[in-house]
């Protein structure tokens, strides 16, 4: 639900700048999936939205932003640098922000405003919550919630064994993400909350800060048609799959160019059986350290917040749409969303 408390100084902001250029803002109004807003021009042209509030946003987080109301997206923010422009505009996604940028496109209305500094003062959260949670071991533990939500009311012992990291570190992101509130108690347990949020936050700093340190080896193959039948040679060695191979086992639509596989060591014996080459930077078979314990045995592929991560972090527009469809379509994401 739409927190006019939280967010309401900078809507505010923006509403003042959007005014400067002729744009009157209606609303907000909570929608099927989140907050609406209504933009007018004075010819009489208006437009909904499905509205994101973030009072910081990188490169990155722009990558990964997820709108999962049906309207147009429209995000808010303090300030919209030429870097963050780019990846929105490419994605489609019009802004606004407290500096006076914008980038509205509708019908006939047109409105680009680049360039504009930072104000000093900014009216939006500038400092990012939970912030240490964010770090590379915080990560770790942010993925098995993500990936198996019921963790979050594990005993943290248990949190620790799973994600690889130390008992004070769990407490510490246990902490950050009930003050950030990420989790909330309900009787003895605690409960994801904002997931969709802390998808988008999890997965910009996944590429930032974790995806390059997990890197095992990069290898070559001619032909990376043997892994679709390779399930059960695959378990057996304790690897699994991520990444866009991974994708195309939840949603065909996308023909892999690529292979990356999660495993604990370089398993030798599947590389010398499917005569994978050592490569410098061009290799199309990614090795990387699974870095948690399922609490179950889990699938042949990894579980799909990650293989969301890897489809954003690669940086492939392409790739980049498909993580898009799967967010939309696979039972975990959208549990997560809907938190």
């Amino acid at each position: 639900m739409f927190n006019l408390d939280e967010h309401g100084a900078l809507l505010n902001a923006v509403r003042v700048r959007l005014g400067e250029l002729g744009v009157a803002v209606g609303g907000p109004w909570e929608g099927e999936a989140g907050a609406v807003v209504e933009l007018a021009v004075k010819s009489g042209a208006a437009q909904r939205y499905g509205v994101e509030f973030r009072g910081r946003v990188t490169a990155e987080l722009a990558t990964a932003l997820h709108f999962s109301s049906s309207l147009p997206p429209l995000l808010l923010t303090g300030h919209v640098g030429e870097p963050v422009a780019e990846v929105l505009r490419a994605r489609g996604i019009d802004y606004a922000d407290s500096a006076g940028n914008a980038h509205l496109v509708w019908d006939d209305v047109r409105i680009d405003v680049r360039g504009r500094r930072k104000p000093v003062n900014s009216t939006g959260r500038t400092s990012p919550r939970g912030a240490g949670a964010f770090g590379r071991a915080g990560l770790r533990v942010l993925f098995v919630i993500l990936s198996w939500p019921e963790a979050a009311a594990y005993p943290y012992r248990r949190l620790a064994e799973m994600s690889g990291v130390s008992l004070g570190t769990v407490k510490t992101v246990i902490g950050e993400l009930a003050g950030a509130g990420y989790l909330y108690e309900r009787g003895d347990e605690r409960r994801l909350a904002r997931g969709a949020e802390l998808l988008d936050r999890w997965s910009e700093a996944y590429s930032i800060t974790l995806d390059a340190a997990l890197a095992l080896g990069e290898f070559a193959a001619a032909d990376l048609s043997w892994w679709h039948d390779a399930e059960a040679d695959l378990l057996s060695q304790g690897v699994q799959v991520g990444g866009e191979a991974g994708a195309s086992v939840i949603d065909p639509h996308l023909r892999p160019a690529s292979l990356t596989l999660y495993a604990d060591g370089l398993p030798a014996r599947l590389i010398g059986r499917h005569r994978l080459a050592r490569a410098e930077n061009d290799g199309n078979v990614h090795i990387r350290t699974r870095f948690w314990q399922a609490p179950v045995p889990e699938s042949w592929i990894v579980p799909s917040p990650l293989i969301y991560a890897d489809l954003l972090a690669s940086g492939d527009p392409r790739q980049r749409e498909h993580g898009d469809r799967i967010r939309s379509s696979d039972d975990r994401l959208k549990r997560i969303d809907r938190t």
